[in-house]
């Protein structure tokens, strides 16, 4: 089972990872969404993000821009991140990467 995490702000991806109100989970299993949660964000500390993602168990991660550190981090606990993917809503982002049409145009943040 895969958990999924997207960053969101007015429910679409937001374009920053670390400036964002939310995070949509879902729950993926056989290639099906089997759950869906939003949680908020700890925005006080936006670079508390990556090690609370690690401590809900999330398994992948889709965002627009997010900086070199935090993608260390996830990488480093064997989290898949995908960046510079398009500002849309997370439902159709998460469906394209679960039938591999997730489109990736690089990193979009520059710190």
């Amino acid at each position: 089972m895969k958990i999924i995490a997207l960053p969101v702000k007015e429910n679409k991806l937001s374009p920053h990872f670390g400036i964002c109100s939310h995070f949509l989970f879902y729950w993926e299993e056989n290639g099906k969404i089997i759950k869906e949660d939003l949680n908020h964000a700890p925005a006080q500390y936006p670079e508390l993000i990556p090690n609370w993602l690690i401590e809900k168990g999330v398994t992948d991660v889709i965002a627009a821009g997010i900086g070199l550190k935090p993608i260390e981090i996830l990488n480093r606990h064997k989290i898949n991140v995908f960046v510079g993917v398009k500002v849309k809503d997370p439902k159709v982002l998460v469906g394209e990467y679960l039938d591999g049409t997730l489109e990736t145009n690089g990193n979009l943040c520059d710190h």
